[in-house]
């Protein structure tokens, strides 16, 4: 079986798959542009959605795509083929998306920026305490990585809630509701995390309707996609909100212009888009699982559904 790579550091990946998987053959490139066309005639593909964008027109024998990110947008598109099996790694996201979610919820509930300002002046002054124990957590979605946030919630003594299309329930979360019955659970969490996938359902989702359910001093993060948020509607809930705060990690477009007014509002805090990079070490082994239920005719996880883009 012939497998081409496309990522950025690609030999790196085949040097360290082909020992594992020695009577595969390997092909690949850090760009699609310099694939050389054997690549094309691959089963397999493991690539960044963006380079595998341009070329799995041209392969004509593609069964599996498995993609180094979570988010498939780029493979969507409509002029793209959409006849085989799809995988993407939101599977090795979630850990380090509790570490970027939990460092501000933390440091947030110690009051780290306090004491460092009381630091500055010379000040022995101990506040209130604060603690994230008895606290709601509600995750806007209930996918894989919502569901290693909500463990980690429990993990401090939190009740992790989730909103999702259906409404079903699901474990780990104590209740699960609807995007329309937002209300019932946002106005009691002391955090939301939003971590939607950018489809034509999500987009926008986040609006004035959805903020004006949030509490007063709500933490509030987007770590999914930016154009899942009203970004005018999240500044104007920040701005009548002053206790509120809003850490995104995404945002429409990357990076916001730097006029943006986002930039300069005191509750907001942006980071460029790193709560959760994709490791290639973490990379590499996901597909190495996956590829030895693939060569033995096994299901596999972390299937991307067409329909739904997630």
């Amino acid at each position: 079986m012939q497998i081409t790579v496309v990522t950025p550091h690609a030999e790196r990946y085949v040097d360290t798959l082909r020992p594992r998987f020695p009577l595969c053959q390997w092909v690949y490139a850090e760009e699609a542009h310099k694939l050389e066309s054997s690549g094309l005639a691959s089963e397999v593909l493991l690539a960044t959605p963006s380079e595998a964008a341009k070329i799995i027109l041209q392969m004509p024998n593609l069964q599996w795509l498995h993609s180094s990110f979570a988010g498939v947008d780029a493979l969507l598109q409509a002029h793209l083929p959409k006849h085989y099996l799809l995988t993407n790694s939101r599977g090795v996201f979630g850990p380090l998306m509790s570490e970027y979610v939990f460092s501000y919820l933390l440091a947030h509930a110690q009051q780290h920026d306090v004491y460092q300002a009381q630091q500055q002046q010379g000040l022995w002054q101990p506040q209130t305490g604060q603690s994230l124990q008895g606290e709601t957590f509600c995750c806007v979605g209930s996918g894989n990585i919502s569901q290693h946030l909500a463990k980690t919630a429990v993990h401090f003594g939190m009740r992790p809630v989730a909103l999702s299309h259906s409404g079903n329930a699901k474990a780990p979360f104590s209740q699960v509701a609807s995007f329309e019955q937002h209300q019932q659970l946002c106005s009691s969490a002391k955090a939301v995390v939003a971590v939607l996938p950018n489809t034509p359902n999500t987009r926008g989702l986040l609006s004035t309707d959805f903020f004006a359910s949030l509490a007063d001093e709500v933490l509030f993060f987007n770590v999914g996609r930016g154009d899942t948020l009203d970004q005018d509607a999240l500044l104007r809930f920040l701005q009548a909100k002053p206790m509120a705060k809003a850490i995104l990690d995404v945002t429409s477009p990357e990076p916001l212009p730097s006029v943006h007014p986002l930039w300069s509002q005191s509750n907001c805090i942006i980071t460029p888009h790193i709560a959760a990079p994709s490791r290639m070490s973490d990379i590499i082994e996901l597909f190495a699982s996956k590829l030895e239920h693939y060569l033995a005719g096994e299901e596999l996880t972390d299937r991307v559904d067409f329909t739904k883009g997630y």
